[in-house]
């Protein structure tokens, strides 16, 4: 049973009305995870803006799909993993047995595994990374900057996973399996 309801868009008003019809109209409906954020207006806010700062930077949308992934793993999230399944299905070159990869933290790519091995060390460690940890991601051709872009998003996937397993909430994507 979801603990925090969704918000309903024909309820919402101003800005959260406006973001769940940008999302309705982006994918075709809107997500009960969005949805649900979309209960604090502070907090979907944020949610996308962290999500169009992103786009701006280093990774390109199929590593921070990756990425999602294989936190969303970590975290243990069922509906992100399924919504990012859903989302690397339809809007990248993921096929699925990279998708299931990302999830393993597996990439062919050394700069795209150095890239997983450091988000999933984030969310394992708690941030608190042996140094050889960052020597390793610099050797396989990530700079600061992009160490501090995969960290930016761990915390985005994660924001999700805590409200998604907060919220208990209903998943209403592809459902995916668990287990690998």
């Amino acid at each position: 049973m979801q603990l925090i309801e969704a918000v309903k868009k024909e309820e919402a008003e101003g800005a959260v009305k406006e973001s769940l019809e940008a999302i309705e109209g982006e994918i075709g409906f809107v997500p009960n995870g969005m949805a649900v954020a979309a209960n604090s207006p502070a907090s979907l806010k944020m949610m996308f803006a962290m999500d169009e700062a992103l786009k701006e930077g280093e990774l390109n949308f199929t590593q921070r799909e990756m990425i999602a992934l294989a936190v969303s793993q970590a975290n243990n999230c069922r509906y992100c993993l399924s919504a990012h399944s859903e989302f690397c299905s339809m809007a990248t070159e993921l096929e699925t047995t990279d998708i299931i990869r990302a999830r393993l933290c597996e990439a062919d790519d050394p700069k795209d595994q150095a890239m997983l091995d450091l988000a999933v060390a984030v969310v394992e460690k708690r941030g608190e990374l042996p140094e050889n940890q960052l020597k390793n991601a610099r050797e396989n051709g990530l700079s600061d900057s992009m160490i501090i872009e995969v960290i930016s998003n761990v915390i985005s996937a994660m924001y999700g996973n805590y409200v998604n397993h907060v919220a208990k909430t209903e998943i209403d994507w592809p459902l995916c399996r668990m287990d690998l």
